[in-house]
């Protein structure tokens, strides 16, 4: 485990990632500020989209890094010398990816409702405190579920490119196939994943309660990161 901290603390991908998000929401806030919207609702839907939209790429490209950067940087055979015991060595990964992935999504949540808040009082507008923290901090799940589908596509592919690629894929593509395919319309990972968000801020249109969405979410990732899991723990590794 102090090994992986020590990976997120020193190496430039996971505070690149991080920073991009922070980035995006001081940007936001920024823009809120200097260009006040003519609609109240605006204030909670443009951080909350802007917010969802770049955690959910920076989390799937932190977590398919993770998993795939010892294949790409020639470590692997020095780390499992120093834990023989592949499951552990992907358990303290992947609880460092979603302890990491969950710390920056709330922190920027926090940043993004503090800025839009300011925001809004600079332009006389009085906003529900309890809806604006619904809509930012509803982001930070989907963003997990993000997490752990990269988690598998990079242990699946060992590939950088590869692993993003399909995780993107998954999460912002996929649907529109699946929909064609009677009965499954609306239980592809995005649905799911959207389902799940709008559950928590009660708003929007859901096809599936907010258990089942969670439910599904789960069964998704857990598709994705059983087979790699496995080819890690069982093939050969070079």
């Amino acid at each position: 485990m102090s090994g992986e901290i020590a990976k997120l603390r020193y190496l430039a991908l996971p505070r690149w990632t991080a920073g991009s998000v922070f980035a995006i929401a001081l940007i936001v806030g920024a823009a809120l500020l200097a260009f006040p919207p003519a609609k109240v609702e605006k204030y909670l839907t443009i951080p909350a989209f802007a917010l969802g939209t770049a955690f959910g790429i920076a989390a799937i490209v932190f977590a398919v890094w993770a998993a795939s950067v010892e294949f790409s940087s020639g470590t692997l055979q020095r780390t499992l010398t120093a834990e023989p015991i592949r499951s552990r060595v992907l358990g303290a990964k992947l609880i460092c990816v979603l302890v990491g992935t969950a710390i920056v999504g709330l922190g920027a949540a926090a940043a993004s409702a503090g800025l839009s808040e300011i925001a809004a009082s600079n332009a006389g507008v009085s906003l529900d405190n309890g809806d604006l923290a619904k809509q930012v901090f509803s982001q930070v799940p989907s963003g997990l579920a993000y997490a752990g589908v990269g988690f598998g596509f990079g242990l699946l592919t060992r590939s950088m490119g590869g692993g993003i690629t399909l995780a993107l894929a998954l999460a912002f593509i996929a649907d529109g196939i699946i929909g064609f395919i009677p009965g499954f319309e609306n239980i592809g990972f995005g649905r799911l994943t959207h389902d799940v968000t709008s559950g928590l801020t009660g708003q929007g249109d859901t096809a599936n309660g907010l258990g089942a969405a969670l439910f599904g979410t789960v069964v998704w990732v857990a598709i994705v990161m059983v087979p790699g899991w496995l080819r890690f723990t069982r093939g050969d590794l070079k």
